[in-house]
């Protein structure tokens, strides 16, 4: 596993404002604020913004929730996002546009994965994004774990957000034996990313982070079955894990 290579250049020519640091987390208020997830102490930097204009109508049509009429119809899930691509900055609005269905291209939903892969690409300094959006009607990744990779970002456009932990919360050497109990003591220190949010989330790849990859799972599946929509993007280096 790889981890990139390509020269970063200094926070300050991106505009750094400075995030709000709480340990191993930077909370930030702008797009800029995710550069701090190149901090050696930083595992997790969330930029905390609401959801963009016009996705959630867009994401209404994947099944009933409280934001879909009770009358209304859904799409087929044939016409659900389930897109997994490699793509590039340049590349990432045509080749979403030819893997999603018919309705989505040109959308808000598209224009923001396109805008959250030029900011993925600029912060790790890599040419090629290993792609995901998907629409999720299980509980995913019920189990408390730390990725195997170099920095992953997680965007929830519809439904609730990424579980994570902080550092102290969390026993590691419980991690992987598929016992959240064991792993977290304290339920009441679980956090959660807001629907919207972008989470950039440092793994076990990371240079000089082994030990420290930012734990998480995915939100327990809505008790009405509507279903999440994801997206994840990984530097293109990565396997998936």
């Amino acid at each position: 596993m790889h981890c990139p290579t390509a020269p970063l250049a200094p926070l300050s020519s991106h505009g750094f404002t400075g995030p709000e640091d709480r340990g191993h987390v930077a909370l930030c208020g702008t797009a800029a604020g995710l550069f701090a997830i190149r901090r050696p102490g930083v595992t997790l930097a969330v930029w905390r913004r609401r959801l963009p204009a016009g996705i959630a109508g867009e994401c209404a049509r994947l099944g009933p929730g409280p934001d879909m009429a009770p009358d209304a119809a859904p799409d087929a899930p044939a016409s659900r996002p389930s897109v997994r691509l490699v793509t590039t900055p340049d590349g990432v609005a045509a080749d979403l546009a030819a893997a999603l269905p018919s309705g989505w291209a040109g959308g808000p939903l598209i224009r923001d994965a396109v805008r959250l892969v030029h900011l993925y690409a600029d912060i790790v300094g890599c040419p090629a994004v290993q792609l995901r959006l998907d629409s999720v009607a299980g509980g995913g990744c019920r189990f408390f774990h730390a990725d195997h990779v170099g920095l992953r970002l997680l965007c929830t456009y519809r439904g609730a957000g990424t579980h994570w932990l902080p550092d102290d919360a969390v026993e590691r050497a419980a991690l992987g034996r598929g016992d959240n109990d064991a792993v977290l003591s304290d339920p009441r220190r679980i956090r959660k990313l807001g629907t919207g949010h972008v989470g950039l989330l440092k793994g076990e790849g990371w240079p000089g982070n082994r030990g420290r990859g930012l734990v998480h799972r995915s939100p327990p599946a809505d008790p009405s079955g509507a279903p999440r929509l994801l997206l994840c993007l990984d530097h293109h280096d990565h396997d998936e894990d």
